[in-house]
């Protein structure tokens, strides 16, 4: 199932923009201002069950229309606890509406319930209902983590849902109906967002503060990428024990066998595999290596029972290293291809590294340019984190990007899109990013 078009209505309380998607790429091109970054945030928010961010973007209703023909509608709407005085506040929940088989079913939240407000209330009449939650008078209560006075809407809108679900006499798991879970969990959205070069984790707890570490992107890819090939190793191994252990009786009850030209073609062209495993950081060169032409000499009528079953059984453990190392080579063809003296090496115990072509000095990750940075986390991942059913939306694709990458952005990611099948949808200023592909650009102005 893929997403064919997106629907929001009063997107900052003015915009209402109809936009159609492209099987590969949709690009989205405008002023400042006008929502691309907001919609890209609000599509991933969605999918990836971000509802309280959904809760706080400015926007009356969004709709996804799908492949299929279904369609997912998701609308803010308020509650005010006063309905006389109408208090601007409010408290915001989500009503969703599916359209399936040309039937159209709608949830309302259990947020729009009197049980709801009723537990809530009860349970914050106590001076302290949270650690961090201090009651000041009869409607208003000082929130310690993040420094301001809630008043009693503000408590039910921030806290709430978490009350009720400790609280309530049914055990609540989730908020969104299964129905919707069900369609969210059909599509895998990814977020490449502007500020992509650095990820602020949390680390030890200290004197009940949290302590902020700040990570380069692009080593936390290295290290991604050496666990991915250590995984596959261990693939390869276990599927290697396996072959061997049974390799005497498979010897034995073998009817079909390769004639000796056929083993030796097989050898050569596995060769030529165990090479390219070896270039991509995924096998080991061996010391004693026996030189694939003597190998081939040596095959002949009296041994061709035994290599038959070899070669087959190295050609299936070797096809386990295959996909990875696909991915591999895409991803170093268009580093090579873009980056100025230096190439790109790889290896389980790092994942990779640069090399310079003039001194053969090393460049680790975090040396290299903002502009080298931002391309090697888009394309690590377009080309090693996303699948067929993946929609990735990428923000401002041009930042610290020359005008030459930013004129061939677009045909190298769709390059990468043949390979791998994903759809993008891109937000940018860049006509540069554009280029020739006008045709896939949807215009946001009024």
């Amino acid at each position: 199932m893929k997403l064919a078009r997106v629907e929001f209505k009063k997107l900052f309380g003015y915009f209402d923009y109809s936009i159609d998607f492209h099987d590969t790429v949709t690009i989205l091109h405008g002023l400042n201002g006008c929502g691309k970054t907001t919609m890209l945030q609000t599509i991933n928010a969605v999918f990836n069950k971000k509802m309280d961010t959904i809760k706080s973007t400015d926007f009356q209703a969004v709709s996804f229309f799908f492949s299929t023909g279904d369609i997912l509608g998701i609308e803010r709407k308020k509650i005010y606890l006063d309905s006389e005085k109408q208090r601007t506040t409010g408290i915001t929940y989500l009503a969703y509406s599916v359209v399936s088989n040309g039937k159209e079913t709608v949830f309302d939240s259990f947020e729009n319930t009197d049980e709801y407000q009723d537990i809530v209330k009860r349970f914050l009449r106590g001076s302290r209902p949270f650690p961090f939650l201090e009651r000041l008078n009869e409607s208003t209560w000082y929130d310690r983590r993040h420094g301001t006075n809630l008043n009693l809407e503000e408590v039910i809108a921030e806290y709430g849902a978490n009350i009720f679900r400790r609280y309530s006499r049914e055990y609540l798991e989730d908020d969104i109906p299964q129905p919707v879970q069900e369609i969210l969990d059909s599509m895998d959205v990814r977020l490449i967002a502007a500020d992509r070069l650095t990820v602020a984790k949390r680390v030890e707890r200290q004197y009940g503060e949290d302590n902020i570490k700040i990570e380069r992107r692009v080593n936390l890819i290295a290290k991604d990428l050496s666990q991915k090939i250590r995984d596959t190793i261990q693939q390869y191994a276990q599927l290697s024990q396996a072959k061997d252990r049974t390799f005497p009786l498979r010897a034995i009850k073998q009817s079909s066998l390769l004639t000796v030209d056929e083993i030796k073609n097989k050898m050569v062209e596995l060769e030529s595999k165990r090479r390219e495993f070896i270039d991509t950081g995924i096998l080991e060169e061996e010391q004693d290596d026996i030189g694939i032409h003597d190998l081939v000499d040596a095959i002949t009528e009296s041994n061709r029972q035994n290599l038959s079953l070899y070669a087959i059984d190295t050609e299936e453990k070797l096809n386990a290293l295959s996909s990875l190392s696909s991915s591999i080579n895409l991803f170093r063809n268009l580093i090579d291809r873009n980056f100025n003296n230096k190439r790109i090496i790889f290896n389980k115990d790092y994942g990779f590294r640069f090399i310079t072509t003039y001194s053969d000095s090393t460049i680790l990750p975090q040396s290299l340019s903002s502009g080298e940075q931002h391309e090697l986390v888009m394309f690590y991942d377009l080309i090693f984190n996303a699948s067929e059913n993946t929609l990735i939306l990428i923000d401002e694709p041009e930042l610290s990007l020359h005008i030459k990458w930013q004129l061939d952005y677009v045909d190298e990611l769709l390059q990468i899109i043949d390979a791998t099948k994903f759809s993008a949808v891109l937000a940018t200023h860049s006509p540069q990013i554009i280029h020739d592909k006008w045709d896939l650009t949807v215009s946001l102005s009024e």
